[in-house]
């Protein structure tokens, strides 16, 4: 369920030069600390339109900036992934791991009741996530470790078992994240599905949440035709009979109705290229 698990083959992550626009505002809304009015960002866009390779470069860029974040991926056909069940045990384990000083709380909380997992959501995450960053965002000694805002990439709500589930766990983190002294930011990116439509807009959501639909403003043809040209060039050069293809392959038309049939969506000019 982590950006960089060994469960994710040949992973997607935004292909270089592109969707840079969309990466851009996302980390400035993750870096933008002062005077900050929302505590959720919402990436949704239809299937294949790049969400999970948007979120999991998100994590990455983090992670070079040396950001403390935790990442949970949600996969439909992934028994281990598409149940809430693992979800806080898997962000509290990151968080143990990116801030050494929550170790001690997060394992202490398990001492005092070893029978949290078996608790409901809100439970968990109040014991595990919350109170150990509250604690930490406290503590006055200066520590380089302590990075704040922490923030929670949550990929693929729509793919976690059961419609209700996925709106408790939106609205299970708006709960925490009114307290505005808690140092804690969550990206979530999903379709726009109707029960999570309406989840967002409820009235308690929409004064902490910015959204940022996948549309036109951001310009996904060009990005799709840049990794066209990319991936036909790295054919060109390393097919095994690339003495035998002519510079020009392939047609310009052709990598043009590519993009007009991707209809912004990068997975189908993705599956092109693999097959």
């Amino acid at each position: 369920a982590f950006h960089n698990s060994e469960q994710h083959v040949d992973p997607p992550k935004c292909h270089p030069n592109t969707r840079l626009a969309v990466l851009q505002e996302i980390m400035e809304w993750i870096q933008h600390s002062e005077d900050r009015d929302a505590w959720i960002m919402w990436l949704n866009g239809a299937a294949g339109a790049g969400k999970s390779a948007i979120a999991r470069s998100i994590a990455e860029m983090c992670e070079q900036a040396k950001l403390a974040f935790a990442t949970f991926f949600f996969f439909r056909t992934d028994p281990t992934r598409n149940t809430a069940k693992p979800l806080v045990a898997t962000l509290a384990y990151q968080i143990a791991i990116s801030i050494p000083l929550a170790r001690d709380i997060i394992v202490q909380v398990l001492d005092r009741d070893p029978r949290l997992f078996g608790r409901s959501f809100e439970s968990q995450l109040k014991a595990l996530i919350v109170e150990p960053l509250r604690q930490l965002s406290q503590l006055s000694d200066g520590s380089p470790n302590l990075k704040f805002p922490f923030l929670i990439i949550i990929d693929g709500l729509d793919e976690c078992n059961g419609r209700d589930v996925q709106t408790n766990i939106i609205y299970a983190i708006l709960d925490v994240l009114r307290d505005a002294n808690l140092p804690l930011i969550c990206l979530i990116a999903s379709r726009p599905e109707q029960q999570l439509i309406m989840a967002f807009n409820s009235r308690q959501v929409t004064n902490i949440v910015t959204r940022l639909p996948l549309d036109n403003r951001y310009r996904a043809d060009e990005d799709i035709r840049l990794f066209l040209n990319d991936k036909f060039t790295e054919i060109r050069n390393s097919h095994p009979f690339k003495h035998l293809i002519d510079s020009s392959w392939p047609p310009k038309d052709v990598a043009e109705n590519i993009v007009e049939k991707s209809s912004g969506q990068f997975i189908y000019a993705s599956v092109i290229i693999h097959f």
